[in-house]
């Protein structure tokens, strides 16, 4: 990615659209401090993102989630999902307390009981479900979501997506959704970006992007969209 300026407010829905090789997940990794820029820099709630692997960087990514695209490869198949949904609270928290990983089963429509089972004894739908608890484990403020819905059938995304938007708004979480589907984005984001070749090249609010596209990019992005 080039010259590339963006900003999610706290409660806000920030929407990602592209092409594979755009830039997205790159971007989504910038912001989370995974990966560190070459020039500029990284800013979060005021303060300049450390360097990445340091104490202050650890510290500070305690404050950040991440919901990846595949349910399936996400999750360790030797460890049961309780253990693997307190990963987080272990690391940044001194220690993972069982009631507290049965409240986010909970919170994200798991049964509590199911703490001590496996991931092959759960479903795609399900199984990212795990996905959003062990992201919201150490009560982040921002939420990285890179293709939460790719892998799901129709029928199983729209109920991730709604899991989402509650969560956003219940908790609210500033979030970076990363998304190919773009009736997925408009249903669920405020604001949006179009990038090409590793730069921005429309955003705005959602329903102004994609209602009234100005850019080329944008116009076949939306051309693309299946009509039923």
């Amino acid at each position: 990615v080039a010259g590339v300026d963006a900003h999610v407010a706290r409660g806000e829905a920030l929407g990602v659209v592209g092409e594979s090789g755009s830039g997205k997940s790159t971007l989504g990794r910038l912001m989370l401090g995974l990966l560190a820029p070459t020039g500029g820099g990284i800013t979060f709630d005021g303060a300049r993102l450390p360097k990445p692997g340091s104490a202050a960087w650890r510290k500070m990514r305690s404050r950040m989630g991440i919901v990846f695209q595949d349910p399936f490869g996400s999750l360790d198949p030797r460890r049961s999902v309780g253990a693997q949904v307190g990963d987080g609270l272990a690391i940044h928290r001194g220690g993972a307390d069982r009631a507290r990983i049965a409240a986010l089963f909970e919170r994200v429509g798991l049964d509590a009981q199911r703490v001590d089972a496996f991931p092959h004894e759960f479903s795609g739908g399900q199984r990212q479900r795990l996905g959003i608890a062990r992201a919201l484990a150490t009560g982040p403020d921002f939420l990285m979501a890179d293709e939460p819905v790719s892998a799901l059938d129709v029928s199983i995304q729209a109920q991730v997506v709604k899991l989402l938007a509650d969560l956003r708004r219940d908790l609210g979480l500033a979030m970076l959704f990363i998304s190919h589907d773009l009736s997925v984005v408009r249903h669920l984001c405020d604001r949006v970006l179009v990038m090409h070749q590793g730069a921005i090249v429309e955003e705005g609010p959602t329903e102004t992007v994609f209602g009234w596209p100005r850019h080329d990019r944008t116009k076949a992005l939306l051309a693309a969209v299946p009509r039923g």
